[in-house]
């Protein structure tokens, strides 16, 4: 009798370690282009419309990225017209790297109507998830 149930424990333990053991492993990203879509629109719809900068902070590859509060501040002042809609035209995936393009319709102050304007955008795929990467103005030399 205790040989059936230390046998049970086994098996037991075994199948939970494998299950938590499946759970940390990181799997391969079954649409990474249907996904990137709909993430590209979200982190630009929090971006320009929203102006949910917390948001989009979280989104940003680590890679040169300052203080959140030097983000916010340069964001603030790169977004001057007010955003009515955020349309990704295009998501392209190449291994790890990904360009989006997208349409965004401004509303300028004095326009009869919203002014169109096309984006271009840059992700990487880090740890599964894909990251935004951003553009330096003034990137330093090296």
């Amino acid at each position: 009798m205790p040989m059936k149930h230390l046998s049970g424990s086994i098996i037991f333990v075994t199948v939970v370690l494998l299950c938590l053991f499946s759970l940390g492993c990181e799997s391969e990203m079954k649409d990474p282009k249907g996904t990137l879509e709909k993430q590209a629109k979200q982190y630009w719809t929090e971006r320009l419309i929203n102006r949910n900068f917390e948001i989009t902070y979280k989104e940003e590859d680590t890679e040169n990225l300052p203080t959140f509060s030097t983000y916010r501040e340069q964001l603030r002042n790169v977004t001057p017209f007010p955003t009515s809609s955020v349309e990704v035209k295009e998501v392209k995936v190449d291994g790890d790297l990904a360009t989006v393009k997208l349409l965004v319709d401004c509303l300028v102050p004095g326009a009869p109507k919203g002014l169109l304007m096309p984006l271009g955008d840059h992700w990487i795929l880090k740890g599964n998830k894909w990251k935004h990467k951003r553009q330096l103005k003034n990137p330093e030399k090296k």
